[in-house]
């Protein structure tokens, strides 16, 4: 390792860190992007956190626990249907010629038709399979509603992320973050209402008032990105219909199969995760109520507000695609090189800070947000993933940006493979606390595995 280290002190010059903050660094698109994108999610996750502690206190603790189960089957949804997709967009539109607007259209629209295809028949299968979903794989019958409801949101989503994908490889981070805020107000606000007219009504609360949000705010977000990629005046007399193209469209599939198969294989194992680890809390010594209970601070407290800082290291690695992926075609290397360094630099002092604080003030956050003891020490726990956990974003994004899919989802696969061990052998002995052992030891062997990957850039010398 002192062999190592020496040679990066060697081949890394003294100041290069102070370059790379310099003005006209600055002010690049992916800084600009970056910036209004972290607004964004600042903005989005405030919103997000209060709507948390407004259903934690709505909702029990167990009604959460219920409503976590069909994320999975959300990611998974999604990972078929756009996020490979998505990404292949961005990267096509980032290579393609800046004045040839048709070639970035047709990618566009190709890409839509295919995310539409699939999402539509994901819907389709899940609204009409809800029952054998929810009895025979997730084990119970009170996600039927809320996976018929999603099901209605798949084939919207698809086409907000294939635009979102679009501005992202243009460049124009103003739009995608406008369709996040939008996204997420709509999203709160539809629920807040249904909740006010059911309290004034006398009826009850139902748990599906949570996926009735998702959906309104799905539709207004690919609605407001449609009208966003209408009114843009760079493709005046473009037919949609002559953009369509069979090779494009094998481009975008090859692209979007690796970064699909890693999204599905995760999703898949999540799935598999979200189902045995209340199993694995019973056999551990809870209830079904009280595993139930634990899964639900987990997933609708603890994890959401862990998370929260992801809004800044979010933002970037959308953007730090197509950046990377523009300056791989141009062959340079340094630029390359110092978006890894400052990527590295930022998202760990990033963690650090965020351990510091969530691990400090844990008590404090669990019993004044949610009022919960168990989201205290959740909170604690979680706090030492942070500073990997971070980095883990920007930095598969980079491998992305550089065509190394492929890499990433071997990586991906083998770190929550690692993770689904302790929840099957480590979880039934020591109880939840196996999940978080698990949950950190994958994320450092994830960001190791990527930066590994990463060191033919990370040593890279331009004599």
């Amino acid at each position: 390792m002192s062999n190592i280290s020496n040679k990066r002190s060697h081949e890394i010059p003294r100041g290069t860190f102070r370059r790379y903050l310099n003005p006209r660094y600055l002010k690049s698109p992916v800084i600009t992007g970056a910036f209004l994108l972290t607004a964004a999610g600042i903005i989005t996750k405030f919103i997000g956190f209060f709507y948390r502690i407004f259903l934690s206190r709505v909702f029990d603790e167990e009604s959460l626990g219920i409503f976590g189960l069909i994320s999975p089957v959300m990611m998974l949804v999604h990972a078929v249907c756009a996020a490979g997709i998505q990404n292949a967009i961005t990267r096509f539109v980032a290579a393609s010629k800046k004045d040839k607007a048709s070639e970035a259209y047709s990618y566009l629209f190709t890409g839509i038709v295919i995310s539409l295809f699939l999402s539509g028949s994901m819907a389709y299968v899940i609204f009409h399979q809800a029952p054998f979903i929810a009895i025979r794989i997730i084990g119970e019958r009170r996600c039927i509603p809320l996976l018929r409801i999603s099901a209605l949101s798949f084939p919207l989503a698809t086409i907000h992320s294939c635009i979102t994908g679009f501005f992202y490889g243009r460049k124009k981070a103003a739009i995608p973050a406008w369709s996040m805020i939008i996204e997420q107000s709509c999203r709160v606000l539809t629920v807040y209402i249904l909740f006010r007219l059911s309290v004034e009504t006398g009826l009850n609360v139902s748990l599906s008032y949570i996926c009735v949000g998702l959906l309104a705010g799905e539709f207004s977000s690919a609605l407001f990105s449609c009208f966003m990629l209408a009114i843009k005046p760079d493709h005046t007399g473009f037919s949609m219909r002559k953009s369509l193209s069979i090779r494009k469209g094998i481009s975008i599939l090859s692209l979007a199969l690796p970064i699909s198969l890693n999204r599905v294989c995760i999703s898949f194992i999540s799935t598999i995760e979200t189902i045995q680890l209340p199993k694995m809390l019973v056999t551990s010594g809870l209830t079904t109520s009280e595993a139930l209970s634990v899964y639900g601070v987990f997933s609708g407290m603890a994890s959401p507000l862990i998370m929260f800082p992801s809004a800044f290291t979010g933002s970037a690695a959308s953007l730090l695609l197509p950046s990377v992926s523009e300056a791989q075609a141009q062959g340079n290397t340094k630029r390359i090189q110092k978006t890894i360094y400052l990527t590295i630099g930022l998202c760990f002092l990033l963690g650090v800070g965020c351990f510091l604080f969530f691990f400090t003030f844990a008590d404090f956050l669990g019993k004044a947000l949610f009022d919960s003891n168990i989201a205290a020490s959740q909170i604690r726990a979680l706090s030492f993933v942070c500073p990997f956990l971070y980095m883990s974003g920007t930095l598969s994004s980079i491998l992305h940006g550089l065509g190394k899919t492929g890499i990433t989802f071997v990586f991906n696969l083998s770190s929550i493979l690692f993770r689904l061990g302790f929840v099957f052998l480590a979880v039934p002995l020591i109880g939840f606390s196996g999940y978080i052992y698990g949950t950190l030891i994958s994320q450092i062997l994830y960001d190791f595995l990527i930066i590994l990957a990463l060191r033919r850039y990370l040593l890279y010398d331009k004599n």
